[in-house]
């Protein structure tokens, strides 16, 4: 896949900062309770995203492939500072203890994420699976700057509380660039790396639109 455009323009089509739940975040009408439920939901997303990357590793047969991830797996999740801790430190700050974030009861549309990003990992090609983390990291530099902005701005946090999206503000850029060059060698066909990089941003948007973004709207379920 030398041409990436059809992906490129797929995620523009459905970026996360043109959903709802991102606009009020941006303008500052994000109710605070549907602020605290993303932060305590989100968690499981991010504290298994390490396995996700090994996952690919260990089904890759590229030896640059598997560099590129374990690099990513890396990044994730080694030191004091790794993601999922300073996710949790970003929950303290706003309140939530860990035992909160960390013993979440989960909203039908967060396993949902989470079970489309195993399912990339562990059953798509690998270079779909690619696809489907380059569907999301590939935002991610500007949506941390979009939140940063948004927490600073309405929500009055900021500094270190804030470091999580410091820290992928900047190392996603690196991230999305070693998928791309991954995808760049796609083997499996074009269709079957756009259909999974569909499927990650409809599963991105169906968890972002569990919750409310007024506080007139009802309160989705839970489980599932």
């Amino acid at each position: 896949m030398a041409n990436l455009a059809p992906i490129d323009e797929r995620i523009a089509a459905q970026h996360l900062l043109r959903h709802p739940f991102y606009l009020a975040w941006t303008a500052g009408t994000l109710p605070r309770a549907s602020l605290l439920e993303y932060t305590r939901q989100y968690f499981l997303f991010e504290s298994n995203l390490p396995r996700y990357l090994t996952a690919l590793h260990a089904r890759s047969e590229n030896p640059r492939v598997r560099a590129a991830l374990l690099a990513n797996a890396w990044d994730e999740e080694h030191g004091e500072k790794n993601h999922a801790e300073l996710w949790l430190r970003f929950a303290a700050a706003l309140g939530l203890s860990r035992g909160e974030v960390e013993n979440a009861t989960l909203r039908y549309a967060t396993r949902s994420l989470v079970d489309t990003y195993w399912a990339a990992a562990s059953e798509a090609p690998v270079e779909a699976g690619v696809a489907a983390l380059y569907a999301y990291e590939s935002q991610l530099p500007a949506v941390s700057e979009s939140k940063m902005a948004g927490l600073e701005r309405h929500y009055g946090v900021a500094g270190e509380a804030v470091t999580f999206f410091a820290v992928h503000r900047a190392i996603d850029v690196h991230h999305a660039d070693a998928e791309r060059e991954i995808l760049k060698d796609v083997r499996v066909g074009d269709e079957v790396a756009l259909e999974w990089t569909g499927r990650a941003l409809d599963a991105w948007w169906s968890f972002l639109d569990s919750f409310p973004t007024s506080l007139g709207q009802g309160v989705p379920r839970l489980g599932g």
